[in-house]
């Protein structure tokens, strides 16, 4: 998904509009920009390009959105009638967009998240042959290999049910969960990395 970096000069237009009274032709334009953004907020696919550079730059657009959200709030607070209603709703607006840069961060994140994931996972097969004489270590690995499985497809089934909430809210809930199933599956598999490191030392892990 492509990165809008004209936004934090986009949310200086607004701010200034809304601090000194300027036309509200600019905010309706930034609105209908940021309204067609919506539509690429897709289901994330998994690939094995660095995430970094993107990362950076929707955490600098989520704290921007975030930023400009807080101003109309606290514009409204000093105004009254329909002003201060017309300043409330573009803060919930900009909320909105604030949440919907946050799922999409999320998207972004479970990128590298599930190409690590996979890339344990063979590993593990791999080193599950290695010490495949040792019927206690094997054990005691295959179960929390069991784990890491489960949390994964636990994540990968809130992530669907997410993606089926009509409430952005309630998506980026979904999606938070799912994000401490893929912690959890990351760890389970360092687990079975260091019971076969313990055991076998002259496996190199990673």
């Amino acid at each position: 998904m492509k990165t809008n970096l004209y936004l934090p000069t986009m949310l200086a237009v607004i701010i200034h509009a809304v601090v000194f009274g300027q036309s509200g032709n600019q905010i309706t334009q930034i609105r209908k920009t940021l309204i067609n953004q919506e539509s690429k907020i897709v289901n994330v696919t998994y690939t094995t390009k660095s995430v970094t550079a993107e990362l950076n730059a929707l955490l600098k657009e989520a704290k921007e959105l975030d930023n400009t959200a807080l101003a109309f709030r606290n514009a409204a607070k000093t105004k009254r009638g329909d002003e201060k209603k017309e300043l409330s709703i573009e803060a919930l607006f900009f909320e909105k967009q604030f949440v919907l840069k946050q799922i999409e961060i999320s998207e972004l994140l479970a990128k590298e998240t599930y190409q690590k994931l996979y890339q344990n996972r063979n590993y593990i097969n791999v080193l599950l042959k290695v010490i495949k004489n040792d019927d206690v270590t094997t054990a005691l690995a295959m179960s929390l290999n069991t784990e890491a499985e489960k949390c994964i497809r636990m994540a990968k089934e809130m992530r669907e049910e997410a993606y089926a909430q009509a409430n952005v809210v309630s998506k980026l809930g979904n999606l938070s969960n799912a994000e401490d199933e893929e912690v959890v599956a990351l760890t389970k598999q360092q687990q079975v990395f260091d019971v076969i490191e313990r055991v076998s030392p002259k496996v190199t892990i990673r």
